[in-house]
């Protein structure tokens, strides 16, 4: 029995709560299609709160993340999220079914087709973000006719870029989000929060340093009105390590090679080719570094004048070892007389010079005869021919040694000791001049390579003092990662 009486029990109370619950859900859906009904006529119509002429709107602004800064087209694109609040007081209700008291306020959620909604924009942006995209986003609203509208959206906005200190370079970008139909007399935007919000950061290239918030009031030329206008400054410092690492670094050990081209002998034959290979190394890396240098006619970038800076330096190495590897030979080279061809050979000359010596005894031994006559008995005849015949032979021989002689120059016969020949001195002291000149472009090109450097990294603190310069007011930035507690709101919309 007992078990009879509870099941029955049970079967009456979840009745009764479904009953509750159905009734309460009918007076969410008689409220909600009360208010839909009646702003079909008046969807554009803003609304106004008791005793106001103008509604407000707060905005609080939440960066999710830097999608990325174009200096071409001068353009910052940040991935952001709107948190909007304004009073409406055709969104209030009160009734016995569904009471507005304090700690326990109904809420409904409508769209953004069946309310009137703010036209926010970043109107000093190249374009209109799509409404359809924040138009998904559902609107939450309280009975007291307080409207909170959350929605992520891109926002793109104009913003000077200069990447003259490029890697090192901080930017400072201005978004001004304003109305484009209501004026300052009809809407007044204010900021939701004291701060900026980092929401959900995703770090990527940038870094947000500093941020601030501005509520000004701008003249627009066109509309001849002031419209109400929330500007927020954000500073931004662009990570270098992987440029550093990337480009910087490689750049200078490659570079770094064309210094030790002037310890190598100049007789190795290798100074130029080392040379060479180290400048065409430069205009490879140049190739494919040149997708991550920005391009710009803005101003040119640190990186670009260091770059080309380095590639100079090389290109004159190469040009002064060909300096000094000519100074080097140049002696040996350059005033080296022409030689004239010998039309005749040796065993030529030597030919001839038989055929004309067996002539002359062929004469002799004609003459023979009559010189036996008149001859001391003694004599022998055939001694007497043989010494004419070595003087003679003797004889051409000196004729063609002088003669192969003058046809030769003097470096090609010059068989002197170099310490006593002043020719040789000569070649010595061109040689070390060569020497001298390597060993001075070795230092002077081992100073210039670390201070090319240097000078690069002094764009750091160049950086950072124009970025004091143009920083004004505290920092307004709050990073949600790093922050245990939630900002205070400033707005409150409408109280019941």
């Amino acid at each position: 029995m007992q078990s009879i009486y509870g099941f029955i029990l049970s079967i009456i109370l979840t009745s009764t709560l479904m009953t509750t619950y159905a009734r309460k859900y009918n007076h969410i859906e008689e409220n909600r299609n009360r208010i839909a009904k009646l702003y079909e006529d008046r969807i554009l119509t803003r609304p106004s709160t008791k005793n106001k002429s103008r509604t407000t709107v707060a905005i609080g602004l939440g960066i999710i993340e830097v999608a990325g800064l174009d200096p071409q087209k001068q353009v910052i694109t940040l991935n952001v999220n709107f948190d909007l609040k304004w009073c409406d007081s055709l969104l209030q209700w009160n009734s016995t079914e569904q009471a507005c008291v304090r700690g326990n306020r109904s809420e409904i959620f409508f769209t953004a087709h069946e309310i009137w909604t703010p036209d926010i924009l970043a109107f000093n942006g190249p374009r209109q973000s799509a409404k359809e995209l924040k138009l998904q986003y559902p609107i939450s609203v309280v009975c007291t006719g307080n409207v909170r509208w959350s929605y992520q959206d891109k926002l793109v906005s104009f913003c000077e870029i200069d990447v003259r200190n490029f890697p090192f370079d901080r930017q400072h970008c201005s978004i001004q989000l304003q109305s484009t139909v209501y004026a300052s007399s009809e809407l007044n935007l204010r900021s939701l929060y004291n701060v900026v919000r980092l929401y959900n950061y995703i770090t990527t290239e940038w870094e947000i340093s500093h941020a601030t918030i501005k509520e000004l009031d701008i003249y627009n030329v066109y509309y001849q009105n002031n419209f109400s206008t929330l500007q927020i400054d954000i500073e931004l410092v662009r990570y270098s390590r992987f440029y550093i690492l990337k480009i910087i670094v490689p750049f200078f050990i490659i570079s770094a090679l064309a210094v030790f081209s002037f310890c190598l002998p100049t007789d190795s034959g290798e100074k130029i080719a080392l040379t060479v290979s180290v400048l065409l190394s430069l205009v490879f890396y140049v190739q494919l570094i040149s997708s991550d240098v920005p391009k710009t006619e803005q101003g040119i970038c640190t990186l670009t004048l260091y770059s080309n800076a380095v590639f100079f330096l090389v290109f004159l190495s190469c040009v002064f070892n060909t300096f000094t590897v000519f100074t080097y030979y140049h002696q040996q080279y350059s005033f080296q007389p022409k030689q004239h061809k010998r039309k005749k050979s040796v065993v030529f000359s030597i030919h001839k010079s038989l055929i004309e010596l067996n002539k002359q005894r062929w004469k002799f031994l004609k003459k023979r005869r009559n010189i036996h006559e008149h001859l001391p008995e003694q004599t022998d005849i055939d001694a007497v021919e043989l010494l004419h015949d070595i003087r003679y032979f003797r004889q051409a021989l000196l004729n063609l040694f002088v003669r192969r002689n003058s046809l030769k120059t003097a470096a090609t016969l010059d068989f002197r000791h170099p310490i006593f020949s002043p020719q040789s001195k000569t070649k010595r002291s061109v040689k070390e001049i060569a020497m001298i000149i390597d060993r001075i472009l070795f230092f002077i090109y081992l100073i210039l390579l670390p201070l090319s450097v240097l000078l690069l990294f002094t764009s750091t603190n160049q950086s950072r003092l124009d970025s004091l310069a143009k920083t004004s007011g505290p920092n307004q930035l709050l990073d949600l990662r790093k922050s245990s507690t939630d900002p205070i709101q400033l707005f409150r919309a409408c109280s019941h």
